[in-house]
């Protein structure tokens, strides 16, 4: 039989008392498991509720973004309007501005190759007659 050295007395109670403090471990389980059975029901009625109250405010929270979709939209068309149309005039002056450049940029292309075909038959003549004929 275990004993406590300073005391003297047994660690195990005697075979008359329960253990802990006056309750069976069977009655303390039954005890738990009551708590955990209504601790279960109480989270399932908070489950139902925020169920039951979240349906509508889920709703109320989709018409607002519904609306504010519709309000963006509104606003969003004459703003995309004004971009198309500078849009179409920055890009009629820069087909202008390209169509120019290559035609500047050609001319200057011509010159070049005429000024070394020249510069190819003044240092050779018999190279520019055999080309001529």
């Amino acid at each position: 039989m275990g004993t406590n050295d300073k005391t003297g007395q047994s660690e195990q109670p005697d075979a008359g008392e329960p253990a802990g403090g006056g309750s069976t471990r069977r009655e303390q389980a039954a005890r738990a498991r009551d708590a955990g059975e209504r601790w279960l029901a109480q989270l399932q009625e908070m489950i139902e509720e925020a169920s039951k109250t979240a349906g509508p405010v889920l709703r109320d929270v989709a018409a607002k973004a519904a609306e504010l979709a519709a309000v963006a939209a509104e606003n969003a068309g004459p703003v995309a309007h004004k971009a198309a149309d500078v849009t179409e005039h920055v890009g009629d002056r820069l087909a202008v501005r390209s169509k120019d450049l290559a035609a500047d940029l050609r001319k200057a292309a011509e010159a070049a190759r005429a000024q070394a075909a020249a510069d190819a038959a003044a240092q050779d003549p018999n190279k520019g007659d055999a080309q001529k004929g």
